[in-house]
């Protein structure tokens, strides 16, 4: 419980001292909520990012994140890419005991040109053995949505995600999949 205070406020924190390129997703299942918070920290792309995602009857955890983002191709183009780590806080509900892992992998987002007010995204980071640390053996996080973007600084959206870890060398356990509602406010 301790954790779900401090991680909710670190990020309530963050958003209130917001720079000027922040963005905030805030996503809903039925067994999990996420919230997501990144800013911009230099012109050349280089984004901080914190995450808080909490399952209710499998884990919490917390993220903070350093990826570089930027156009996929020349400048304008609806592809946009980010690559980068983030060091992930796992705190199981179950006997497995927490850990951390450094995730590497990346993030991406196209809006259709023809059609600019939808987008797609996605989302993989993945931390073998050897960046996984405590009880955490390795960990692995994909995602997936489809949104419209009702104005230009906020879009609705549906995906999934996938959430899943071994703990101390056993197999896979899943820890979140879930089909989700979100919003994603830009600021």
């Amino acid at each position: 419980m301790r954790f779900q205070h401090t991680a909710l406020f670190l990020l309530l924190s963050t958003a209130a001292c917001a720079a000027q390129g922040a963005n905030l997703d805030f996503n809903l299942a039925s067994n999990a909520v996420a919230v997501d918070y990144t800013a911009n920290l230099t012109e050349s792309g280089l984004e901080g990012d914190l995450l808080y995602l909490h399952h209710t009857d499998k884990v919490d955890i917390g993220a903070a994140g350093l990826d570089l983002v930027g156009n996929a191709s020349p400048v304008g183009s609806p592809l946009i890419f980010g690559v980068g780590a983030k060091l992930f806080y796992l705190n199981p509900k179950g006997g497995e005991g927490s850990g951390s892992a450094l995730g590497v992998g990346a993030h991406v987002r196209y809006t259709w040109p023809d059609y600019n007010r939808f987008v797609l995204g996605g989302q993989l980071y993945y931390a073998p053995n050897i960046v996984s640390f405590q009880n955490v053996s390795h960990f692995m996080l994909v995602g997936v949505d489809a949104g419209y973007e009702v104005l230009r600084n906020a879009d609705v959206y549906l995906g999934y995600r996938h959430v899943t870890a071994s703990f101390n060398g056993s197999q896979d356990v899943t820890l979140d999949t879930s089909f989700m509602v979100g919003l994603n406010l830009t600021f």
